[in-house]
């Protein structure tokens, strides 16, 4: 029967190491891919809708407090300053009649809310996509102003 020499098994203890470096990388990694799969998209999604509902309030905001309450004819403009994006993805906000909508690509996130405008206030439809700042318009008499938003330059 032989017997074991010191040499005869130099290899032993690289395999054993380079066993276990490989099974904590499989670790690593599979925690890894079930973190980015599952818990980071909701993550982001959920952060996505708050800001949504931040940036809806902060527009119908601004345009609540435009019209102007001076008698006699009046302009007024106001810049609002938005994200150009939500959730990495490009959104608009639609105005129609009395009623001011984000509308986002991704399921779950957008919201619709009306406006509190004075009475003698018509809105005009419109659409701003994003890219500058959301500017809003009213202009006319006391008993006939016209309420507008466009993008910014």
């Amino acid at each position: 029967m032989g017997e074991f020499r010191r040499d005869d098994r130099g290899m032993t203890p690289v395999v054993e190491k380079s066993l276990a470096a490989g099974i904590a990388l499989l670790y690593v990694a599979g925690m890894l891919g079930l973190v980015l799969g599952s818990v980071v998209p909701a993550y982001e999604e959920a952060a996505g809708e708050e800001l949504a509902d931040r940036v809806l309030a902060t527009a119908a905001g601004g345009i609540e407090e435009t019209p102007s309450t001076v008698q006699g004819d009046a302009t007024t403009r106001q810049n609002i300053d938005l994200p150009a994006s939500i959730a990495d993805a490009n959104y608009r906000l639609v105005l129609s009649g009395r009623t001011l909508e984000l509308d986002h690509p991704t399921d779950g996130i957008g919201g619709r809310t009306r406006l509190s405008l004075p009475p003698d206030v018509t809105v005009e439809n419109g659409t701003w996509d994003g890219g500058g700042p959301l500017v809003v318009t009213v202009s006319g008499s006391a008993g006939d102003r016209t309420l507008a938003i466009q993008e910014g330059a």
